[in-house]
């Protein structure tokens, strides 16, 4: 098991390690609903309670991924998750991928309050030199939400996956530590 459980807190979200105990009806329906989930290569498996429990436990007792629940300050409602890993130890850098699945926390900021938070912790806690993440093309919020926690465009990668409508490109992106303006939060 990985040796810290961080949580990390805002004014408006607290991430923290997501635990079996986590897993709920709703988060299972999150990961099956075709809109929530159009965006995440975990579409193409019918999500159960065993597929999400398994997934969960993997992460948490690993050393090279952070698997964190998204929860709203006071009421502590989940509202999605964010993962930074895997972690290359070798080239010291991690990838970010996140979901909100709660409908009614879209379009308000908590993704890029999320990868500003997780993006914080990976430079100042765990040192890593660099973190990068992938957008689908028409996945504009995503997109946003990572460009206004620093990241840049470092790439296109033309029809790269498939998608409802056919076939769309990724957008990668990056953020260096050396460049990263930290972000503070409260």
């Amino acid at each position: 098991m990985s040796t810290t459980s961080p949580i990390l807190k805002s004014d408006e979200l607290i991430l923290k390690e997501l635990t079996s105990s986590d897993i709920t009806k709703q988060y299972i329906e999150w990961l099956n609903d075709c809109e929530v989930n159009k965006y995440l290569e975990s579409r193409f498996i019918h999500q159960d309670e065993h597929t999400v429990k398994a997934f969960v436990e993997a992460c948490q007792y690993s050393e090279l991924h952070f698997l964190f629940g998204m929860f709203l300050q006071g009421s502590m409602k989940h509202i999605g998750n964010i993962k930074l890993g895997p972690i290359d130890i070798h080239h010291n850098y991690a990838e970010i991928g996140l979901m909100i699945g709660d409908k009614d926390s879209w379009g308000k900021g908590f993704a890029s309050k999320a990868v500003s938070m997780v993006t914080q912790f990976g430079f100042n806690q765990l040192k890593l030199a660099k973190l990068s993440a992938g957008c689908y093309e028409n996945n504009i919020g995503s997109k946003k939400a990572f460009e206004k926690s620093g990241y840049q465009v470092e790439g296109f990668f033309r029809s790269h996956v498939k998608s409802n409508n056919g076939r769309e490109g990724i957008w990668k992106m990056g953020c260096l530590a050396s460049d990263f303006n930290v972000l503070k939060y409260k």
